[in-house]
């Protein structure tokens, strides 16, 4: 399947926007307990809800096939890397986020059987899938940034924003560091959507001649 450069850009942003859409306002109990939090979460009301949204996640993680689709032909042996990692955030942040919306869907059919699960085994099931479908997913494509970083040819300010981002994403664990990495995914995406791929396909062909020259 050939993806055009701006399909790929588009999803890196969907991933980019997509992800903190979801993880922000699902819900599910993670950080600090808070009984209250999962109260709400078990309760019929928010179900759907939660769904949804898990749904609105595991869509968004599928964005980054599209983006290593195409951007992994522009990396010359790195390539394979950078597809290679872009499908294991892709698995990790699908599975994670029917884990977090399959805690919904277990309450919502298991009914009234489950009304007695203490929640913080409620708790520490959510906190879990929160950090598979969120953080390990940013982990794998905190890494991507750092491979693009290294062998894309990008403009000095990008470059530079994916070394930072990089990091960010591989420390995503620590909650604070992710904001960054989303940012970068977006402000990635768009560029990788709204530039010319054709002086960055010849750039990377005039490196693997010069490598090819000197061998």
């Amino acid at each position: 399947m050939d993806t055009t450069r701006r399909a790929a850009g588009l999803g890196l942003v969907a991933y980019g926007i997509g992800t903190p859409l979801a993880f922000l306002n699902i819900g599910s109990p993670g950080g600090d307990f808070r009984n209250q939090v999962v109260t709400t979460y078990m309760s019929s009301g928010h179900w759907a809800t939660a769904i949804a949204l898990a749904y609105v996640g595991a869509f968004a993680a599928l964005g980054l096939l599209v983006f290593a689709n195409r951007m992994r032909h522009e990396l010359g042996s790195a390539g394979d890397a950078l597809w290679g990692l872009a499908v294991a955030g892709t698995a990790t942040g699908v599975i994670g986020w029917f884990l977090v919306g399959g805690i919904a869907v277990a309450f919502a059919e298991g009914g009234l059987p489950l009304a007695g699960v203490p929640h913080p085994v409620v708790y520490l099931i959510s906190e879990m899938s929160n950090l598979i479908a969120v953080c390990a997913s940013a982990f794998f494509v905190g890494a991507v940034a750092l491979v693009l970083a290294a062998r894309a040819t990008l403009p000095r300010w990008l470059r530079s924003a994916s070394y930072v981002a990089g990091p960010c994403g591989l420390l995503a664990a620590f909650f604070f560091p992710i904001f960054v990495f989303w940012l970068w995914a977006i402000a990635f995406g768009m560029w990788a959507a709204t530039s010319d791929a054709r002086p960055h396909v010849a750039a990377t062909a005039e490196r693997l001649n010069a490598v090819q020259r000197s061998s």
